[in-house]
């Protein structure tokens, strides 16, 4: 389901339902630009565990998600973008799954019917 603004500050925001839907293809590209993590920051002194968005590459000038990026830390990951509330969306809503790896079929059936070629542009990207 489409929602304009995600987590407490904004940290990710879409102009339009075409441009959520094509940074959910983009995150199902599987070719290792981009993995879902829950970080067990609570294990180290903080406030509870982190859903965030790990890109491993530097994203497509294209991706017209607006995006509050910070940088990333070990482990091949240029930047990040913190955001329970979009990581338990895409968890929760589209069938997306910790992980590197996306299953393309699931979560393209959770789009609508209308945002099939967004979605598809963002695998493209």
């Amino acid at each position: 389901m489409y929602q304009r603004s995600f987590g407490t500050n904004g940290q990710m925001r879409f102009s339009n339902a075409n441009d959520y839907y094509e940074f959910l293809g983009f995150l199902c590209k599987n070719d290792g630009s981009t993995s879902i993590v829950w970080e067990p920051n609570d294990e180290q002194g903080a406030w509870g565990p982190e859903g965030r968005i790990h890109f491993h590459v530097d994203p497509p000038v294209a991706l017209r998600a607006d995006l509050d990026y910070t940088r990333g830390r070990g482990n091949n990951i240029v930047w990040r973008v913190n955001c329970n509330e979009f990581v338990e969306d895409v968890l929760a809503n589209h069938g997306f799954v910790v992980g590197a790896t996306q299953d393309r079929t699931t979560v393209r059936a959770s789009v609508p019917n209308a945002n099939i070629p967004d979605f598809d542009r963002g695998l493209g990207l």
